[in-house]
């Protein structure tokens, strides 16, 4: 079996709706990273860390979702 942090989670109606959100205010963010800032280093740190930001979010919907699915988790 998987353990739970590693398991695939499959969000509910309500979780879908956040994930949505968050991948569009996130989506955002970075064409605003992209319009504002010159196209240097510093740029794609910040846009890398947009990105790692994202996900860490949308993890924290999924897994603490008491409606999610959870598949192949022990």
């Amino acid at each position: 079996m998987i353990d739970k942090p590693y398991a695939y989670h499959k969000p509910s109606a309500d979780g879908l709706a956040k994930i949505t959100r968050l991948r569009e205010h996130f989506s955002n963010g970075e064409k605003l990273i992209r319009e504002v800032c010159g196209d240097v280093r510093h740029r794609s740190i910040a846009i890398t860390n947009n990105e790692q930001t994202a996900m860490w979010a949308i993890k924290a919907v999924v897994f603490n979702d008491p409606n999610s699915e959870i598949e192949g988790a022990g």
